[in-house]
């Protein structure tokens, strides 16, 4: 059990390092009303189209809904949502002065 808890934290640590570039990014909740609760603002925080959220505040009463949502590295705020188009395969150069000569492609 102890081998298997190392691996994943060696690959959380690995992806944490190497792969996201994403920043989080917080608002407040347009939609929360009444005394924050950690489970209802992360759903009321989904409805309004965010990746989820959380309860901010020291005082329990004066708490406020935060919605989170990726803020970073997509290159700026384009309509986008979709899946991105591939570009026009291009067919690739003779590599070689034989394969030149000769006309073909590879």
């Amino acid at each position: 059990m102890d081998r298997k808890a190392a691996t994943t934290t060696a690959l959380c640590l690995l992806l944490l390092i190497c792969g996201a570039k994403a920043q989080l990014c917080a608002l407040r909740s347009q939609a929360y009303k009444g005394r924050c609760q950690s489970m209802k603002c992360a759903h009321i925080c989904v409805a309004e189209g965010k990746t989820g959220g959380y309860c901010k505040g020291r005082i329990p009463y004066l708490k406020t809904c935060m919605c989170t949502f990726n803020c970073g590295g997509g290159g700026g705020g384009g309509g986008g949502g979709g899946m991105p188009v591939p570009p026009a395969l291009v067919p690739p150069q003779a590599s070689t002065v034989r394969a030149r000569r000769a006309g073909s492609p590879a």
